[in-house]
């Protein structure tokens, strides 16, 4: 018995240490931050609520005194993908035990190889299961969410629960087995109901492993007792909620429970493809399973299917039946699938470990061998190191978030910037910059006294120059990030450190930290500029902030350039307030990133800037120094570790923004294809589809929530068709919260271009890139050199019959 439980007991703590080792040290932007503060307060978190991961956290918080509340459940997420993995291995090894590999009757009651002593298949079972633990241990997508607080880990390691627990019963025949799996049921439905997907292949496992349980009724009411007594968290809501600190007060009627139970606000995002769409979301999920598992594990997943199919009918239908439900599911929403992959994953490495240890049968058959144990250990052991080549990858792509600072970073800031200063500034924010500051309020007591400043959430049911309007007649107004609607409204967003002041035009009090008197053609006075840092990264990017101002109205766009030494950036115009649009005499301030090559050797630079007519053409203005360029300051290049090759620099379509490289593109029209970039028309018809595949690799960890646009345009540049959305369907976001996209990792992202029915003939063309998800500004084009090349690529012509 001792040595059936200590592989288990090794994993979990292996896989737990390795876990912890790279987890959050504190708060994280977003829904991480809810998961941590929102236990500390018993409040109720957003739909569906989480019921049972509060108390479990809430627990966890008191019974686990390490570090900061924010720490200590970052830890929770680690033990329950720790656990996860542990119950993986479990599951493993309960269908390898009793199955019948030998070739005799499928699902006898543990029949063993009548060639191969029982004590030597127990030891190979697992070792196999083993890998498969580790199989999914190194997947990338359960290590993330291992790292840092959040529900979908526990919603994981609740489905990886009721997989063992009725493989359990199923082999043991006992029913306490199946009254624990009803349990950890109802405590699944109080989580979330991702977990009740497997249901439909639960309830068809059991009718089939004992089909007259339907008139065993003590067995029926212990399941329904059990199931009772793990749908006792829903109390939690009626009960708390009226004196909530945080979250619905009216979860004690039934209008309020349901609502927000049920998530009725979030069902816009279900079921979001069509029949016609299925193939471009199969090839999103093999992308993504790429991503998780090596392809040897991912061909042994199949070839365990099969073997179950043939030896062992009824698991068959419980991990057939499971797959396919999450994954019917799952691939048709449009929100927080990564999260819900989680579950078929597991159920994947399951399958691999049987695919593996039927493999490993049919090699030793075949073969022969005279000491078919020995060959039977010695393949089982070759196939371990698989998951370590993954463990490794990880590793060096940075999958850590042990050093992720940026939200603390940002907590800090604001209590920096307001704290004390009695202004009365209101931080108009959205919920990813709020919850830290709930953290650091509701877990640590630094609150931010309204007298300095009001945090004013601003919801996506909120317009956020509404939410200006309401404020800036009685107090200074300051926002976390760039938005482009509050300055289509007609403000002007003037950095300051790091936040953005909201003034109404004109400015005329801005005052630059490094001040200058120098003018451009004589037209544009350039005031100063801001240079936070004067060290920089070879591959990330340089802050410059240029105050400027122009004594008349300008008719042209200009447009500042910069130098570092041999690099030179020239910034394009999306999403700022152009030259025409200034106002005679009001100091326009910008923020500018210089993108530094990876490649750029490390050393001291010069900063250099200049000014362009854009309108026209003139490349390089005259200053009043006499040069068509001023010294700004030195640039100290430190060198990068770990950046992408100068060969897939050379063989990338595009870089855009040091980020992310475009490395191939496929466009079908009817029963023609082309690749970018073409030069013949591919011919489509008005009414018809294009079928475009991009292939992704992230350059480095991404800096912003990254949207793919896709436009049909004509000969005046305008889009007649498009797509804008989250890369893959909105499956894969490059950065929700932390970095999601390693560096190194491929994306294959497939999209319909549905052309509309009365677009007139003629030839088109098919442009593609990326804009910032809330600052709406395109990601630059950089050049093999590093020079910036617009905000867009061309892939080449459409031609519309």
């Amino acid at each position: 018995m001792k040595l059936k439980i200590l592989p288990p007991v090794l994993i979990f703590l292996a896989v737990f240490a390795l876990y912890a080792a790279t987890a959050a040290p504190g708060t994280l932007f977003g829904d991480p931050s809810e998961y941590q503060f929102i236990p500390a307060i018993l409040g109720i978190a957003h739909p569906p609520g989480y019921a049972f991961y509060t108390l479990v956290a809430k627990v966890w918080q008191l019974l686990v005194p390490l570090g900061t509340i924010a720490f200590r459940t970052n830890l929770l997420a680690s033990a329950m993908g720790a656990w996860t993995v542990t119950a993986s291995y479990l599951v493993t090894r309960e269908i390898g035990l009793r199955v019948d590999w030998s070739g005799g009757s499928p699902g006898g009651a543990a029949s063993l190889d009548p060639d191969l002593r029982s004590d030597v298949k127990t030891h190979f079972v697992a070792v196999i299961s083993v890998f498969a633990a580790l199989a999914l241990a190194a997947a990338p997508d359960l290590w993330q969410h291992a790292i840092h607080a959040n529900a979908h880990i526990v919603s994981a390691a609740l489905a990886a629960t009721h997989l063992w627990l009725l493989a359990r019963w199923w082999r043991t025949g006992r029913d306490g087995w199946l009254a624990l799996f009803a349990g950890t049921l109802g405590l699944a439905a109080t989580h979330h109901p991702i977990t009740l997907m497997g249901v439909p292949a639960y309830s068809l496992f059991v009718l089939i492993v004992r089909p007259h349980i339907l008139s065993e009724w003590r067995t029926l009411l212990l399941i329904g007792g059990c199931l009772l007594v793990g749908l006792s968290p829903l109390l939690y809501y009626p009960l708390r909620s009226p004196s909530a600190p945080f979250g619905p007060t009216d979860m004690n009627t039934w209008e309020g429970f349901l609502r927000h139970v049920t998530a009725r606000g979030l069902r816009g995002n279900l079921f979001h493809f069509g029949l016609a769409d299925q193939p471009d979301r199969a090839l999103v999920f093999w992308s993504l399973l790429r991503l998780q598992f090596l392809l040897p594990v991912i061909l042994l997943a199949p070839l365990g299917l099969v073997a179950l199919v043939r030896r062992a009918a009824r698991p068959a239908l419980l991990m057939g039946g499971f797959l396919l439900g999450h994954l019917a599911f799952t691939l048709n929403t449009v929100q927080d699938v990564m999260a819900y992959l989680l579950l078929p994953f597991a159920a994947l490495a399951v399958l691999a470990g049987v695919g593996a240890l039927a493999l490993a049968y049919w090699v030793r058959r075949a073969l022969a061998a005279k000491r078919p144990g020995l060959l039977s250990v010695l393949l089982a052991l070759s196939i371990l190191p698989w998951p370590f080549v993954r463990v490794g990858q990880n590793l060096t792509r940075g999958i850590s978030l042990r050093d992720f600072t940026a939200a603390e970073a940002w907590a800090d800031a604001v209590y920096r910037r307001f704290g004390g200063e009695e202004t009365g500034a209101a931080l108009l924010a959205a919920w990813e910059y709020l919850t830290p500051l709930w953290v650091k309020s509701y877990t640590e007591g630094r609150e931010l006294d309204e007298a300095d400043a009001e945090l004013v959430y601003v919801s996506t049911a909120s317009p956020w120059a509404d939410t200006v309007w309401e404020h800036i007649e009685e107090r200074s107004v300051y926002l976390p990030d760039y938005r482009p609607s509050v300055r289509r409204a007609g403000f002007r967003l003037v950095p300051d450190g790091g936040f953005y002041r909201v003034e109404r035009p004109p400015v005329t009090e801005a005052s630059p930290a490094r001040p200058l008197d120098v003018w451009a053609d004589d037209r544009v006075h350039i005031v100063g500029y801001d240079l936070p840092d004067v060290t920089v990264r070879a591959g990330d990017p340089l802050t410059l902030v240029v105050y400027q101002s122009a004594p008349e109205p300008m008719d042209g766009i200009w447009m500042p350039y910069a130098q570092l030494g041999p690099v030179e950036d020239r910034w394009t115009t999306d999403s700022r307030l152009l030259t025409t649009e200034w106002q005679p005499g009001e100091v326009v301030v910008e923020r500018y990133e210089l993108l530094v090559p990876f490649n750029l050797s490390p050393g001291d630079y010069p900063l250099r800037l200049g000014y362009a007519d854009l309108t026209g053409g003139r490349a390089e203005l005259s200053l009043s120094t006499g040069e068509t360029t001023i010294s700004l300051d030195t640039i100290t290049v430190l060198p990068r570790e770990g950046g992408p090759p100068t060969s897939v620099l050379k063989r990338a379509l595009a870089n855009f923004d040091n980020q992310v490289a475009l490395m191939g593109a496929q466009v079908r029209g009817g029963r023609r294809s082309r690749r970018a970039f073409w030069e013949r028309p591919i011919v489509a018809r008005a009414g018809g589809t294009l079928h475009l595949t991009l292939r992704w690799r992230a350059l480095a960890a991404p800096r912003d929530s990254a949207t793919v646009f896709i436009h049909l345009i004509d000969g005046a540049e305008r889009p007649v068709a498009g797509w804008d959305y989250t890369p893959l369907g909105g499956s894969a976001p490059t950065y929700l919260w932390f970095p999601k996209w390693l560096p190194g990792q491929i994306f294959v992202d497939p999209y319909r271009l549905a052309l509309p029915q009365d677009l007139p003939p003629g030839d088109y063309r098919l442009e593609v890139g990326m804009y910032g998800m809330t600052s709406h500004r395109r990601f630059p084009v950089v050049d093999v050199a590093g020079n910036l090349a617009g905000d867009r690529v061309i892939l080449g012509p459409v031609r519309v019959e």
